[in-house]
């Protein structure tokens, strides 16, 4: 029982973890300068579902399996206590049974009058030998000692139901019948039995001897159990001494037998009420000190006991039955251990457990599945609402939930009729969304046309004033190929290859001014040659390094490199100048986030939009999954690195 309610404690102690767990999952806590706010998410309608359920049927597979348990075990202890009863009631029968036998012939001599006739005629012819002395006296007390031999050979039977038959007569003669065929002098007085007999001569008096030199022998072969008893002549005299013995193993086998094939019993005693030990006959101290104990908690010994006992040497727990006979006036005392009077209890009760568990398992499996029928229409229509997109809103086919719950399909037909009326707000929404972006996407590009003009036309006129004429002519060639390419209109995505051909058309132009003081490297991998991108996007970058980087001495490297990391395209333009000023960057970056705040584009402007300009239709165009980074390079320098995902939605 106390396996089954720690197995149970654990199993609501998991329920209560997993409660806990949710409610924590369950709940966002934000935490501010001054308060700690705590929203509880709604639990789920199957865990209400499943918990409620799960709750019941342990709580009844509980109860009942507490009221089977203790109704059962009450009878299964009922039983086992009955058993180790009715089988001291047995030892103690078998016992009576063996003692009685000793009985039977110790009365049967005892009453034989022929016994009685011949022990008067074999003590008077003995006192008339002693007398005359003759011959013919000695031949008498000899045909009477045999003729009393023969009436106890008769009275004994063929069978000899006992071992020995002694008649021990007051006049010091002792005649034995059995194993021991012989007739001795003997003083009776001598006997360890004869100061208990002579003290009550109506009693009898049971006894443990050897069967030689009076010593006590350790080899239950050599051990008789003796019953003593005084007969008497015709005039109720005592004349002498019937003792009839018996094995000890024989009388005692039925208790040997139980020791060989219980080996669970703890112990099994015969004693009598002063303590002494009948058996076992080899009995050790420990055995003498259980009995004492025994003899000092109990507080009757001429009935019948069974209690609970606490073993003096072990400190066990033993279950004691002490079964009391009258014929013998000893005590047959059975101890078995709790643990083994409990192991059939204990097996039942994990059997009992793990049946109870398997069958609540099944159940509580059976109710997942139940609140997983109720719920799983709501799950379904859970899942199409979440699984709605602009597509799917838009040109997606409605969903016909057919729950065979009317409550779920009225309100999946009430979800139908709300995503149509949707579709046409979405259509509106959509175009109108479109529009703006591309409102947004042509200003910035529309930016970018005269920002490029004013700097063309301030180089053709820096090279007018050193008088480079060949070569304003070749950069107005060039410039009138770059403005057809930015007031195209096809597209507003171009290959980065296209991308880099332009840029490269307004580096041969600032060669144009600067000669040699000016180089560039363009190393540009095959595999993003084809990469679609917003269109003048490498231009500006490379502007904005030439402007910086010639406020330092020449020459001047710009260097522009492409490449494929992953599923992102990668641009980067790397100068020798002084690098960006931390003020300049901070000024940045906090218009960027004032972009991202706001979600509003700056006012157009011929100066200082170069790299902001970048940064909007990047964002614009790639939202979250866009690349723009600043950095200054350790020595002198910079570098700015855009880039994007290979394939976008926008």
């Amino acid at each position: 029982m106390q396996n089954f309610v720690y197995l149970f404690a654990l199993f609501f102690r998991g329920l209560t973890i997993y409660h806990v767990e949710c409610t924590m999952r369950n709940n966002l806590i934000m935490i501010g300068t001054e308060k700690i706010h705590l929203i509880r998410k709604p639990r789920s309608i199957r865990s209400i579902l499943f918990l409620t359920y799960s709750s019941i049927i342990v709580i009844g597979i509980v109860l009942l399996f507490v009221l089977f348990y203790l109704w059962s075990s009450n009878v299964l202890k009922t039983n086992a206590s009955n058993s180790i009863s009715e089988l001291s009631s047995s030892l103690q029968n078998q016992l009576d049974l063996e003692v009685q036998k000793l009985d039977s012939v110790s009365v049967s001599i005892m009453y034989s009058n022929l016994i009685t006739d011949r022990i008067s005629a074999y003590e008077t012819t003995k006192t008339d030998n002693l007398t005359s002395g003759s011959t013919e006296q000695s031949v008498r007390i000899n045909t009477q000692s045999t003729d009393l031999y023969d009436i106890l050979v008769a009275l004994v039977g063929p069978s000899y139901p006992v071992q020995q038959v002694y008649l021990h007569l007051l006049s010091g003669v002792s005649i034995g019948v059995g194993f021991d065929n012989s007739q001795k002098k003997l003083d009776i007085t001598s006997k360890p039995w004869f100061a208990a007999l002579n003290d009550n001569r109506k009693m009898k008096v049971l006894t443990l001897s050897t069967s030689s030199n009076g010593s006590v022998s350790l080899n239950n072969n050599d051990v008789s159990l003796s019953l003593s008893r005084y007969f008497y002549d015709k005039y109720n005299a005592p004349v002498g001494i019937v003792e009839v013995k018996q094995n000890y193993n024989k009388v005692f086998s039925s208790f040997i037998q139980l020791a060989k094939d219980n080996p669970s019993l703890e112990k099994v005693f015969i004693y009598s009420t002063t303590g002494e030990v009948i058996f076992p006959y080899d009995s050790s101290e420990q055995d003498r000190q259980i009995v004492n104990h025994i003899l000092h908690t109990s507080n009757n010994f001429s009935s019948d006991q069974r209690t609970y006992f606490s073993d003096p040497i072990t400190k066990n727990k033993v279950l004691l039955t002490i079964k009391h006979s009258e014929l013998t006036n000893w005590n047959v005392a059975v101890m078995i251990s709790n643990k083994t009077f409990l192991a059939p209890l204990n097996k039942f009760t994990k059997l009992a457990i793990f049946v109870t568990l398997a069958i609540l398992v099944f159940l509580i499996i059976l109710s997942y599945f139940a609140s997983k029928r109720i719920t799983s229409p709501l799950s379904s229509l859970n899942r199409t609402i979440k699984s709605i997109s602009l597509e799917s809103l838009v040109s997606g086919p409605n969903v016909e939930l057919n729950s065979g719950l009317n409550e779920w399909d009225r309100l999946n037909a009430s979800f139908v009729k709300m995503n149509a009326r949707l579709k046409d707000s979405f259509d509106q929404l959509l175009l109108s969304r479109t529009q703006e972006l591309q409102a947004k996407m042509t200003a910035l590009q529309s930016q970018m046309n005269p920002h490029f003009l004013y700097n063309s036309l301030a180089t053709i006129s820096a090279m007018a004033y050193e008088q480079l004429h060949e070569q304003i002519i070749i950069m107005c060639d060039n410039l009138s190929d770059m403005m057809r390419y930015i007031a195209a209109d096809e597209t507003s995505l171009v290959d980065i290859q296209t991308e880099v051909d332009y840029t490269e058309m307004y580096v041969t132009c600032m060669k144009l001014r600067y000669g040699d003081m000016l180089s560039y490297t363009i190393d540009l991998d095959a595999s993003i040659q084809q990469v679609q991108i917003p269109k003048i996007m490498i231009q500006p970058l490379v502007e904005n390094a030439l402007k910086y980087g010639t406020k330092t001495s020449p020459p001047w490297v710009i260097s522009v490199s492409g490449r494929i990391v992953g599923e992102r395209w990668i641009i980067e333009v790397m100068d020798n100048g002084p690098g960006f000023d931390e003020q300049e960057l901070s000024r940045f970056y906090a218009e960027v986030r004032e972009i991202e705040r706001n979600n509003v584009l700056p006012s157009l402007k011929l100066h200082g939009m170069g790299l902001l300009n970048i940064y909007i239709r990047l964002k614009l165009h790639y939202n979250n999954q866009m690349l723009f980074k600043i950095r200054n390079l350790p020595d002198r320098g910079a570098i700015v690195t855009i880039g994007g995902p290979l394939s976008s939605k926008r």
